[in-house]
């Protein structure tokens, strides 16, 4: 009870914080409405093969690396997050309603490409926003936990999302599906609108901020910390494609089983998040990232062993704490050693997100034919042994974590 006053008390001393929260959860609503079915629409209803699919999204996941990493050194130099993050809003109406009526894959993939790639850097620029505004405002212990919250939000989000859009698939098909992202992501723009203010960038920018981005990505911490972190999110990525198939093909099971399957690990997953956050706050970081790899590893590994639906339920207990891991205390990892590289250093975490997205797509593609659904979840499970082995042989020089005031 004294720790929920405590979060209530510090989300009162925050200008626009419930407002942030609840803007981030609407990007999460139009993330869960359509990421667990992508598998389903594009391999079902548009037709492709898993490799042309693989191709597909491999090509979106590259345009979403390239443009967030663009757009984020412009927000850190001269754009202002607010600005950046309407632009980003507006595109991505744009592109779930070109989702929503297109069925050319040749211009589905423009579509994603242009329209969703600017899109993707929303999610890093809102946190990198929460960031710089927590930074004048709340204590370096607070900062963790107020930003645990926000992920959290975006996990309630997927609490939900799923299960409602399994009920529009139902009822109106995947065009319904898209056309609901479309129409989230117009309601954040209007949240964007409301709740983030607009911020002059300094005229005279941080020498930090010019550094090169390969420059950055050259440092120790962040090169293998960067690689570790794309083997993991490769993983989730090829299970996101992977999981939905097994359950209506190989299982038996339907779409609102898929929305079931997808809609515990959030619930889950927000207590594990601030109780994560708190650890991360008191100097815990390396250890937990560590954790949340192991525990992804035996989750992989647990769904070689599904045979019913119902058997993935209580599997995604270990969803959850890997991701609560993975997914939260990883943002301010990178924040935390790029000081003054706010959206540089979020569109990191993110990019390694991406490049995993990448490596996961062409994984699914190449592989689901080859050794089937249960083979895939081994492959998730090696990907995740690679990410902790380079996680446990890689340690930081003191200077490193001095320098950023974070204990390991």
């Amino acid at each position: 009870m004294s720790s929920f006053r405590h979060y209530l008390a510090l989300v009162a001393r925050q200008p626009n914080f419930l407002g942030v929260l609840a803007t981030m959860f609407v990007l999460g609503m139009a993330s869960s409405f359509v990421s667990p079915y992508l598998s389903m629409w594009g391999l079902l209803d548009v037709r492709m093969t898993p490799h042309v699919f693989g191709l597909f999204m491999m090509s979106t996941s590259l345009s979403a690396i390239v443009l967030s990493t663009l757009l984020a050194r412009l927000s850190d130099a001269r754009v202002a997050r607010r600005t950046m993050l309407l632009i980003g809003s507006g595109f991505g109406a744009l592109g779930y309603l070109g989702y929503a009526f297109v069925r050319q894959p040749l211009l589905l993939a423009c579509i994603g490409i242009v329209a969703l790639g600017i899109a993707s850097v929303s999610f890093s620029q809102l946190f990198a926003h929460m960031r710089e505004e927590l930074g004048d405002q709340a204590s370096a212990e607070d900062t963790p936990l107020l930003m645990s919250l926000l992920r959290a939000s975006f996990s309630l989000a997927w609490t939900v999302g799923p299960a409602l859009s399994s009920l529009v698939v139902i009822r109106y098909s995947y065009w319904g599906t898209f056309l609901g992202a479309s129409l989230l992501f117009l309601a954040f723009f209007v949240g964007v609108f409301s709740f983030v203010p607009h911020r002059r960038r300094p005229a005279v920018v941080h020498r930090a901020v010019s550094e090169p981005i390969l420059s950055v990505l050259a440092r120790p911490v962040i090169f293998w910390h960067f690689i570790g972190f794309v083997l993991i999110f490769a993983a989730y990525v090829m299970n996101m494609m992977n999981l939905p198939l097994t359950v209506t093909q190989q299982l038996g099971g339907t779409p609102r089983q898929v929305g079931i399957v997808f809609g515990i690990a959030p619930v889950l997953e927000m207590p594990l998040m601030l109780w994560f956050g708190r650890l991360a706050a008191r100097g815990h970081q390396i250890a937990l990232i560590r954790f949340g790899v192991l525990v992804g590893l035996a989750y992989f590994l647990a769904l070689t062993f599904a045979r019913a639906p119902w058997h993935i339920y209580p599997m995604q207990l270990l969803s959850a704490a890997s991701i609560a891991v993975t997914t939260n205390v990883t943002i301010t990892f990178f924040q935390d050693r790029l000081p003054g590289q706010t959206g540089l250093a979020t569109s990191i975490y993110s990019n390694s997100y991406g490049t995993g997205g990448l490596l996961g797509y062409f994984g699914f593609g190449a592989l689901v034919n080859a050794i089937g659904h249960r083979g895939v979840f081994f492959v998730c499970a090696g990907l995740c042994a690679a990410a902790l082995a380079i996680f446990l042989l890689y340690r930081h020089r003191e200077e490193e974590i001095v320098a950023t005031g974070v204990a390991r």
